[in-house]
């Protein structure tokens, strides 16, 4: 049986009188009313606690013969090399999976999750480069370091997870193309199950340094009407995958597995962590930074035109009016007279001046004056 808390779902009030849903008995309250005030949040997960994968049942994905860490490893690095991904189904005990599921619900009860947002830039963590498309991506999601405590059997997972990608990269036979050092933050993902996907896509692209993606699914009793299948696109075809409770996926991140989340029609969660090859990691940052210093070359560049252009500006204006001083200083009303009959009905007045050799400040402090008088 799964942990319960020992606080009431809706008022977090904490007694020994506490009741538990009777139908998923995975949430407790102090009372019918809020039991029942509740209902409209708690209706969406409550659902009775299934196994995922049932042990009569043929699993559609093959299986490790045995669920200790080397055997999963092998498993699942035989599998990328074979399929591009790997699935393994029931990694937990019923009870571990049921807490991290609960947790998930905690996290998304809180009001944390936000828009799920496309990224842009060179790197997986390119905060400015990233914006929400929700006809492309439509879950809500949060991210997770890894050491949360409000949070520990998700943590648990996360720990569990690098442990595991760091045996696969350090078997002999095992992870070979990459050598994996680091990961971005776990993202904890729902679609709310009004019919929002993902539509079909690559996570890396263009060499963010991303390599293996590895997916833990946290759905109960999931089946065909509720949609949200991770669909695999094949050269031939394509794979889909439930997202059944307690299933891992592991895929590489690159061009080789092209995929989609199919419209889910009830509340779907998954957690995501994405691994780093260190090289094109590395390559990736370099990138980055030189697109960072050409944006800000270019910049001081605008900068440097706009500042001497306002200086020219100035020395423009405090020429000007020097030259209007100077004219007024020195020409009586009878040059001024003189020079207004000469231009009177010359098309170019401005021609006529510089023809007497007049420089041209001088020339426009003259037509100015004249103009005024």
């Amino acid at each position: 049986m799964a942990s319960i808390s020992s606080s009431c779902a809706f008022c977090s009030t904490g007694n020994t009188n506490l009741s538990k849903c009777s139908r998923c008995r995975s949430v407790v309250y102090c009372s019918k009313d809020c039991q029942k005030s509740h209902w409209k949040a708690h209706k969406p997960n409550c659902k009775p606690p299934l196994k995922t994968v049932p042990a009569k049942e043929k699993p559609k994905f093959p299986q490790p013969d045995r669920k200790d860490l080397e055997s999963i490893a092998r498993f699942a690095c035989s599998a990328l090399k074979e399929t591009y991904f790997s699935v393994i189904d029931n990694v937990f005990e019923d009870e571990k999976a049921l807490d991290i599921f609960n947790e998930v619900i905690q996290l998304h009860n809180s009001g944390v999750f936000q828009d799920g947002q496309l990224s842009g830039g060179n790197t997986a963590s390119d905060k400015e480069q990233k914006f929400t498309e929700t006809r492309i991506r439509g879950d809500k999601i949060t991210w997770l370091e890894g050491n949360e405590k409000h949070a520990p059997n998700i943590v648990k997972l996360i720990d569990f997870v690098d442990t595991l990608v760091i045996h696969c990269n350090n078997l002999p036979d095992g992870i070979q193309e990459y050598r994996i050092e680091g990961r971005a933050k776990a993202m904890v993902a729902c679609y709310p199950g009004n019919g929002t996907g993902y539509s079909r896509h690559v996570d890396n692209p263009d060499g963010d340094g991303r390599c293996l993606t590895v997916i833990y699914y946290l759905n109960q009793g999931w089946g065909e009407e509720n949609g949200g299948k991770l669909r695999i696109y094949r050269r031939d075809g394509h794979v889909d995958v439930e997202p059944f409770l307690n299933r891992l996926l592991m895929f590489w991140s690159d061009k080789r597995n092209p995929h989609e989340v199919l419209p889910a029609y009830s509340t779907r969660y998954a957690i995501t962590i994405w691994y780093f090859d260190a090289e094109e990691r590395r390559r990736a940052k370099q990138l980055h930074q030189y697109n960072v210093m050409g944006g800000l070359e270019a910049e001081f560049a605008l900068r440097d035109v706009e500042a001497k252009r306002k200086e020219r500006d100035l020395a423009e204006a405090k020429l000007r009016e020097e030259s209007e001083k100077m004219v007024k200083n020195l020409l009586s009303e009878q040059d001024l007279e003189a020079l207004s009959g000469l231009i009177k009905h010359h098309p170019n007045p401005y021609e006529v001046l510089g023809g007497l050799g007049i420089h041209q400040s001088v020339r426009e402090a003259v037509l100015k004056l004249l103009k005024e008088r």
